[in-house]
């Protein structure tokens, strides 16, 4: 993968990810927001992924075998926890997130020490889609809390707090494709900074 190439890959995933919000935000609107879809959804965006990996793995020629081996294991690894079915509630969820995390890392970690040249691009393209898989999961786990709730008040109160909060990190993916497009360093400080906001809330979310 050159320099153009993973250009044009951060731009697909970046217009991706906005698309996967403004759909967030049109469910919110509508009032039709299951967490065990969005979380079957977030999947769906991982496995896409999966598969351009596998492409790049079964596409190569100046992999070791059994490098080449090693890295397919662990992504069928990965696709298995992504097939476990739909979590019906918080504790499965976090079962499943549990496991789906373990498996990324452990592929991560091994492409970290068999990739090189164009492979390490591939993977840091990995790296940047898991990270939003990430933040996908934590406002996931904020819809399964949601759905516990018992006052309708602080229900309605919360979910215009997460749809705001939705709104604003779409917004500033707008403004990645607007100013930072060309520059993969700039897009790539910028998304980092944008999941980690998400990360923060979410986590404040928490411990209210």
């Amino acid at each position: 993968m050159d320099t153009n190439q993973m250009k044009d890959q951060m731009k697909d995933f970046v217009s991706s990810w906005q698309k996967r919000l403004e759909e967030m935000q049109l469910q919110f609107s509508l009032g039709k927001m299951d967490a065990s879809e969005s979380f079957e959804k977030q999947k769906d965006q991982l496995r896409a992924m999966l598969v351009s990996m596998k492409e790049n793995i079964e596409k190569g020629t100046d992999l070791a075998e059994d490098k080449a081996t090693e890295m397919r294991t662990k992504l069928e690894e990965l696709r298995l926890q992504l097939a476990l079915g739909k979590a019906d509630g918080m504790e499965a969820f976090e079962l499943q997130r549990k496991k789906i995390e373990l498996a990324m890392h452990e592929f991560y970690q091994t492409g970290k020490q068999n990739f090189s040249g164009n492979y390490e691009k591939g993977l840091e393209m990995f790296d940047r889609q898991s990270e939003a898989f990430k933040t996908g999961l934590d406002i996931v786990k904020i819809q399964y809390n949601l759905a516990k709730m018992d006052a309708k008040d602080e229900v309605e109160e919360k979910k215009k707090e997460l749809n705001d909060k939705i709104v604003e990190l779409n917004n500033q993916f707008k403004s990645i494709q607007e100013t930072a497009m060309e520059n993969v360093e700039d897009m790539n400080r910028q998304l980092r900074e944008n999941f980690e906001k998400m990360k923060v809330y979410a986590e404040g979310w928490f411990k209210k």
